[in-house]
């Protein structure tokens, strides 16, 4: 019996949907649960450990843990621990522990696999995803844009709507946004933006800066550790504080307020709903103007925008939802587990792909790669059912977060920009900004490699320091080697 299989590797969790043929598709589980954090783990062995087993690992040495691979893709090496590392070493083994679940579920090798990316990337980091899913044994996949997937997932889920949809794809690690016209061949792309220093990891940055004004205000000396770690203890316990933090912001799309608990401090401090929408709302109010701005570049006026589909887990943020609406005027559509849409619909996309699809953005990379403005584009991608009938089990959809989530919607002067106001003047040049960050990752990277061999050389030098403190022939020796 055949299957199809697609993978939504992301910045902090990694999606799998399985389909036999004939059959319903239908999410694999890790750990009992269909998302599987994409963090990797190297032990004192070489071996490389996944999903939360690496996060479980992380607390015995926190410097052979890296928690978002994806973004490490420009990079070549990345330094775990006292080992350097190939970044598609670090993707590979995700994607290999995706494969050995597959393999439980039945799925065999060489059975066809899609794999999505981000619809902003070119030929150089979707070379560096075709060869880690060579190295986990997945074959030579297909590649699916994420937002055209997407796309396909809400045309299956909600059917064709009148005009434009726009797809706010709210990650971990980034910000994309693509608007696409539904036509019978499948969505047509119209443009597509983002922001690529923006995401879930930085609104975590955000409310621990946020605690670091009040609680460390109170206790300065615990608070420094947590800053700025001296050793490995002191790193579980920052590597705690941020799970703490990111576990509070989930609670609080759901509750009014959450315990976040500091290490080395006696209570736990609550967060509010309010304190997370005041710290938070800057960045959603960027990913909004992003979306606004993207919207114009590609012609769609108010009038031709007929839905608007959330997708990636920092979605979930119920202020997303409402400044969305109060600026666009549409209620947005989010999935029950905004992580699962992209996957889902990456395999109803691969029903038609091609072998081999074209890349959107071959050579050097465009403003968008560095996550700088919207991109007008005009392609159309051959997707599966577009038929709106709704197959069985998909995520629910809850239409109109705005409006059912009370004391949450933010009207005109809440500080987002709207289709009317957002003009050039408010245009920032991200670009520079990227190549900086890039750039300084780099060098940090070549420094740890420096402080690497060093270490080494140390090591090697202290077996001939204790020969020539015993043994005189040996030192005459050495000194003999000095000038």
């Amino acid at each position: 019996m055949s299957y199809r299989m697609a993978v939504d590797l992301g910045s902090c969790n990694t999606v799998a949907v399985v389909r036999r043929a004939g059959g319903e598709p239908r999410a694999l589980l890790f750990d009992s649960s269909p998302l599987l954090p994409s963090a990797t783990f190297v032990d004192g062995a070489g071996a490389l450990h996944v999903g939360r087993d690496a996060e479980r690992l992380m607390l015995t040495d926190p410097a052979s843990f890296e928690p978002f691979p994806k973004r490490r893709v420009d990079e070549e090496t990345v330094l775990l621990g006292e080992r350097v590392l190939p970044v598609t070493a670090l993707l590979a083994a995700v994607l290999r522990r995706v494969g050995t679940e597959a393999a439980h579920a039945g799925v065999r090798p060489g059975e066809p696999v899609v794999l999505t990316c981000p619809a902003a990337w070119g030929r150089s980091r979707r070379g560096v995803l075709r060869r880690a899913a060579e190295q986990a044994g997945l074959g030579d996949v297909d590649l699916v844009d994420e937002p055209v997937a997407a796309a396909t997932y809400c045309l299956d889920v909600v059917g064709a709507t009148r005009g434009a949809t726009v797809i706010f794809d709210f990650g971990g690690g980034t910000f994309d946004v693509t608007v696409v016209r539904p036509e019978p061949g499948g969505p047509r792309t119209l443009g597509s933006g983002g922001l690529a220093d923006l995401g879930g990891a930085d609104v975590d940055a955000a409310l621990v800066a946020h605690l670091a004004r009040n609680v460390g205000a109170a206790d300065p000396a615990a608070w420094d550790r947590l800053a700025r770690p001296r050793g490995d203890a002191d790193l579980r316990d920052r590597r705690t504080l941020w799970a703490e933090v990111r576990a509070a912001k989930e609670m609080l799309s759901r509750t009014a307020a959450a315990p976040v608990q500091v290490p080395g401090m006696p209570h736990a401090v609550h967060l509010t709903r309010e304190e997370l929408e005041r710290v938070a709302g800057p960045l959603v109010d960027r990913a909004v103007a992003e979306t606004v701005r993207t919207l114009r570049a590609c012609g769609v006026g108010p009038g031709g925008l007929g839905a608007v589909l959330l997708v990636g887990g920092s979605s979930r943020l119920p202020l997303v939802a409402s400044r969305l609406h109060a600026a666009l005027g549409v209620a947005p559509t989010v999935p029950e587990q905004p992580e699962l849409p992209v996957a889902y619909g990456a395999l109803s996309t691969g029903d038609t792909a091609p072998a081999h699809p074209p890349e959107t953005r071959p050579g050097p990379p465009t403003p968008a790669d560095r996550g700088g403005g919207a991109q007008p584009h005009d392609t159309t991608t051959p997707a599966g059912r577009t038929s709106g009938a709704q197959p069985a089990q998909r995520p629910s959809i809850v239409i109109g977060p705005g409006v059912t989530i009370e004391g949450n919607v933010h009207l005109r002067g809440a500080g987002a920009p709207t289709w009317e106001d957002a003009g050039d003047e408010d245009e920032r040049e991200d670009v520079p900004e990227e190549r900086s960050r890039r750039a300084g990752r780099a060098a940090a990277g070549v420094l740890r490699q420096l402080m690497l061999l060093l270490r080494i050389l140390v090591l090697m030098a202290i077996p001939l320091v204790i020969i020539a403190a015993t043994n005189p022939r040996a030192r005459e020796f050495l000194e003999g080697l000095l000038p």
